[in-house]
């Protein structure tokens, strides 16, 4: 077809030893120039390292799904490329094209197998003074080109027909590579000339309500959720935090959530449809409208309610690792210091999950002693569970140790036998509920040099016992 020619500005041309690149698969679109083709050409300037090498936008596969961030696009989120990403109504050469028929023509400096070739277009109403994101496109491609996993030739051309639009658009054409996770993004500046027929006025269909069903308070906040044919779209979602009483009545809430919809959202309208056509938000129940050739199923109202503030604390300390069990019972001690105004329960669990010992107290600003006798007592591991509900909240509190109960793992309990002590015995210290081990020689010695007037070497306590004792 016969295309109206763009404008290229004439330039100085500066030879750059630029150092070679190992390539895979690369190219770019030549034919309506691409955005990186126009740098290389003199078309487009301050486009920095692009203009060398205008085949090498290549990133990840999968857009829209996946792919180059939003703000990333032109540049195929390549820092290198960066200055790509720049957009404004007035920063690139536009290339004057029509609605209808448009041959798209492809340069490969290195043609690999392909999957597909996929080109998209920017919405009506978009706004080219925003970096380019997935809400700038149409995310349903208007042309798509099997690659059949086959090699293309060095040159190739595809026929698609452009839809309508009005002034200054951007065309994304996407080569995704058969052979390797990588996709190539070349962005196309295009203007619609003057006289080509505007595109029909969208219509407006229902998804969803927001009801105005309970007040919230500050804190709070409700969000809409947004769903197509292939699931969530959280790039469609709109929040409202609430930040005072004021705000958190349901019609309050209600209404601004719906005018924030209409000023963050492209594809989604909320309010009530008046007799003029226009959808304008009410202080009451808003329906959301999608457009009607948005591919938008359903829209769902989430409120999200913030946890109650505690206004508490829970201090437990002195709890020792191990506790040793006397005439068939065992006792653990420990203090609670409440920080706030607590209700707070203790309870010892067995292995088996069995409550084996329980106490309850109210402390309010207060520290105290707790004990907990567990009788009938076995050698084992425990759990002792502390929890605290704050009176004010209802908020719950919760710490979770692990004990040993018995007199598992040592030969004999301090002073006990002291004489028969030698390099290796293990005995329990009852004054800690510790494992103390008699080092080797040349220290062995000093594991039976105990009185009751001589306590320098008594495990855990003595002022020299680290010289006769390993902690176990």
């Amino acid at each position: 077809m016969n295309r109206p020619h763009y404008f290229i500005p004439l330039v100085t041309l500066i030879t750059f030893n630029l150092p070679l690149q190992t390539v895979s698969a690369h190219g770019y679109v030549s034919d309506p120039p691409s955005r990186g083709w126009l740098c290389k050409q003199g078309g487009n300037t301050g486009c920095g390292p692009v203009q060398w090498e205008p085949q090498s936008l290549e990133g990840f596969s999968g857009f829209p799904a996946a792919g180059p961030a939003d703000g990333r696009i032109a540049s195929a989120g390549l820092a290198q490329f960066n200055q790509l990403d720049e957009q404004t109504g007035s920063r690139w050469t536009r290339t004057p094209i029509q609605a209808g028929p448009l041959a798209f023509a492809w340069n490969f400096t290195a043609n690999h197998v392909t999957r597909n070739w996929r080109y998209y277009i920017t919405r009506d109403g978009w706004n080219p003074n925003l970096p380019l994101s997935r809400a700038s496109f149409e995310l349903t491609p208007f042309c798509s080109v099997n690659g059949n996993q086959q090699r293309p030739p060095m040159t190739l051309v595809h026929n698609c027909n452009v839809p309508a639009r009005t002034g200054y658009q951007v065309i994304l054409a996407v080569w995704e590579v058969g052979d390797t996770p990588m996709s190539f993004y070349n962005a196309i500046d295009v203007l619609f000339k003057a006289g080509d027929p505007p595109p029909p006025a969208p219509t407006w269909e229902v998804k969803g309500t927001i009801h105005p069903s309970t007040d919230l308070a500050s804190g709070d906040s409700v969000r809409t959720r947004v769903f197509d044919g292939q699931g969530e779209r959280a790039d469609l979602q709109t929040r409202l935090d609430i930040h005072s009483e004021e705000e958190g009545k349901a019609l309050n809430w209600s209404y601004h959530l719906a005018e924030r919809i209409n000023v963050e959202q492209v594809l989604l309208k909320a309010g009530q449809l008046g007799a003029d056509g226009n959808i304008t938000p009410i202080y009451g129940a808003n329906s959301v409208h999608a457009r009607s050739d948005s591919g938008i199923s359903a829209v769902e109202v989430q409120i999200d309610k913030a946890p109650p503030p505690s206004f508490g604390e829970i201090l437990v300390e002195g709890v020792k690792p191990r506790y040793p069990i006397s005439q068939g019972a065992a006792t653990i001690n420990y203090t609670l210091t409440a920080k706030g105004d607590l209700d707070v329960t203790s309870t010892v669990y067995d292995a088996g999950g069995v409550i084996r010992a329980y106490a309850t107290l109210s402390l309010n600003e207060a520290t105290q002693a707790q004990s907990l006798k567990v009788s009938p007592a076995q050698p084992g591991v425990y759990s002792l569970v502390v929890k605290a509900v704050v009176k004010p909240t209802g908020a719950i509190l919760q710490k979770t140790f692990t004990l040993r109960l018995g007199a598992g793992g040592y030969d004999f309990v301090f002073p006990k036998s002291l004489k028969r002590y030698q390099a290796g015995t293990r005995v329990l210290q009852s004054r800690d509920g510790l494992i103390y081990e008699c080092r080797p020689w040349p220290n062995t010695g000093y594991c039976v040099q105990w009185s009751p007037t001589a306590t320098q070497f008594e495990p855990g306590f003595g002022s020299h016992w680290p010289e006769a004792w390993l902690q176990r």
